[in-house]
């Protein structure tokens, strides 16, 4: 199937539930507001708990003020989408009383309730006072907003409240982070917008508990930019409240251009390797083992979590695979790869949109391949994605989570690949530049065909 473009509902995970959702954060939150409104489907009410540009009310096709809220049914009936704020002072329209937006939602003829919840002056980024955001009561989705040109300029220039930019960005840090560099000549770094945007002081400030937390990224606009938000997006998914990044332009026609998710490799390493006659995992490739070499491809990718699944001969394949992470055992390994893909699966949390199959005895599978195969699944909703070569499927391949279910009730003699095959409205194939995607190590014919030769060693394709 051909690549399809992100909505912005899609991008934020907004499903056919009421919804009540708050803006925070640097620069494009009225433009998000805007563009969202106009696409979710149902009756959406846009409003404020701060300020926003009296002339910014133009955006709405109707405003209703908060201390008449008798004509709000009649204005959605006729519009769809309305906008409510308290009054008018000058050029600013004042915010309504924080208590307001979640009876918004509770009415019947409300469907979702959009809040700009944090002024930014317009900057790039912001670290809020004390005073700030004013995150409604109720709050079911909070996006930390940030333009990416924040990382081309001094802090003083880019940031509202820079104070509070450089405190949060020097103050004591986590040992994981301890060694990166957040600001360097006055600037933000990739590392130091990320922190930026999860710390509790940041980004974060006064999130609601039970609030899926969903970061943009506006201004992404370049090839330069896109790189610089790639790296931001990784940061922040490390940190456990996020559950998604958006990449995106809220002023292009496609203001969504990237969602970056949790994917999880899930590495094939319980088979019997029974047309090679031993274990093929084992085998010697390069200055390591087969095993070694791919889970080392995988450690490489942008890929935001790995698990490798062990069976046959664990005893001399998990020492090797849990120098790089988890593992998981296959008890059911004789039943075929179908049974490992299972176990891993069972073992994934719920914040793991997808699973990265990979297969165990790929090793010249590199991280350019995978990384390809997870940008097409950042770039495209759709929820099978594979690679191919002249028009012939390889692997590895993502299965999103909407097909966990059904991928664990397939019976022990089907396989992965029935999905594929069931679903190819909604498989994307991804042209790659090499046949490595083609090759496993089967027989012992593969192996000597494929292995590395001398001067070869420590190569990957």
């Amino acid at each position: 199937m051909t690549a399809t473009l992100w909505t912005l509902s899609a991008a934020l995970g907004i499903g056919k539930r009421p919804e009540l959702i708050a803006i925070v954060g640097g620069g494009g939150k009225s433009s998000l507001m805007f563009a969202l409104a106009a696409e979710l489907p149902g009756r959406v009410v846009m409003t404020t708990t701060t300020r926003i540009f009296a002339a910014q009310m133009n955006h709405a096709p109707t405003v209703i003020y908060e201390n008449d809220l008798a004509s709000l049914g009649d204005a959605l009936d006729a519009h769809g989408r309305c906008l409510v704020v308290g009054h008018v002072e000058g050029d600013k329209a004042v915010g309504v009383d924080p208590e307001l937006p979640a009876r918004l939602l509770a009415r019947t003829d409300v469907d979702y309730v959009l809040v700009e919840a944090d002024g930014s002056r317009m900057r790039p980024v912001k670290a809020p006072a004390e005073h700030e955001p004013v995150i409604p009561p109720g709050t079911t989705l909070l996006v930390p907003v940030a333009g990416i040109d924040a990382l081309e300029d001094i802090i003083e220039d880019v940031a509202h409240r820079p104070e509070n930019v450089r405190r949060i960005a020097n103050e004591d840090r986590p040992e994981a982070v301890s060694d990166q560099r957040l600001i360097v000549d006055d600037r933000l770094t990739s590392a130091g917008l990320a922190r930026l945007l999860a710390h509790p002081s940041g980004g974060l400030k006064d999130a609601p508990d039970t609030a899926r937390i969903v970061p943009l990224l506006n201004k992404v606009e370049t090839a330069e930019r896109l790189a610089a938000a790639r790296e931001v997006a990784g940061r922040l998914l490390r940190e456990p409240r996020v559950a998604r990044v958006i990449l995106g332009a809220l002023r292009k026609d496609a203001p969504a251009r990237e969602v970056w998710r949790r994917v999880t490799a899930v590495v094939m390493a319980a088979g019997t390797s029974s047309r090679m006659g031993h274990n093929k995992l084992l085998l010697p490739w390069g200055d390591s083992a087969v095993l070694e070499r791919t889970l080392g491809n995988v450690v490489l990718s942008c890929v935001t979590g790995m698990i490798t699944v062990v069976g046959h001969e664990r005893e001399a394949t998990e020492p090797i695979a849990v120098r790089y992470g988890p593992t998981t055992i296959n008890q059911d390994y004789a039943n075929g790869m179908l049974s490992s893909v299972q176990t891993a699966v069972r073992a994934l949390p719920s914040e793991v949109e997808a699973a990265l199959v990979v297969l165990g005895d790929q090793p010249l599978v590199g991280p350019d391949i995978l990384d390809k195969v997870l940008t097409a699944y950042a770039e495209n909703p759709h929820g099978l994605v594979a690679p191919t070569f002249q028009g012939r499927r390889g692997n590895p391949v993502i299965i999103d989570r909407r097909y966990f279910a059904e991928l664990l009730a397939l019976p022990a003699s089907a396989a992965p690949r029935f999905l594929l095959q069931k679903y190819p409205d909604d498989l994307l194939l991804v042209d790659v530049k090499s046949d490595v995607i083609l090759h496993d190590l089967d027989r012992p014919e593969d192996y000597e065909r494929l292995r590395p030769k001398t001067g070869e060693i420590g190569l990957t394709a």
